[in-house]
């Protein structure tokens, strides 16, 4: 078995996140839920999937690209992970984490998309 160090993970906002503190890809199916006639049991039908990302950071200066990808709708590219993860995705939420006796830290959402649905090109 190998270890993967979480280091090997990158996510490109116009460069590299150096700050990046840990980084969470996620990977989950979308399904319906089916009744087939005349019968009381329930199945799932898989009708997609979608991949997530999760960044936590300290350094503030990483964040102005990721405000411009908010605003803008510019994907951004993920790549790296043990699972081999790259997607282009767009940012969904950013938040800031300010404790009162420890460093701030700003936590970046993101999910897949498809380029060509984006309103920019990356």
């Amino acid at each position: 078995m190998a270890i993967t160090l979480g280091k090997d993970c990158s996510i490109s906002l116009g460069g590299t996140i150096a700050s990046a503190r840990s980084v969470t890809l996620s990977e989950s199916a979308r399904t319906i839920d089916v009744n087939p006639y005349g019968s009381r049991y329930s199945c799932v039908y898989q009708t997609g999937y979608e991949c997530s990302v999760s960044v936590e950071l300290n350094d503030s200066a990483d964040l102005k690209s990721a405000f411009d990808n908010m605003h803008t709708g510019m994907p951004f590219q993920v790549s790296g992970g043990s699972a081999g993860f790259s997607f282009k995705a767009v940012m969904t939420a950013i938040s800031e984490s300010d404790p009162i006796d420890g460093v701030a830290t700003f936590t970046l959402e993101g999910k897949m998309t498809d380029t060509r649905l984006t309103r920019g090109s990356g």
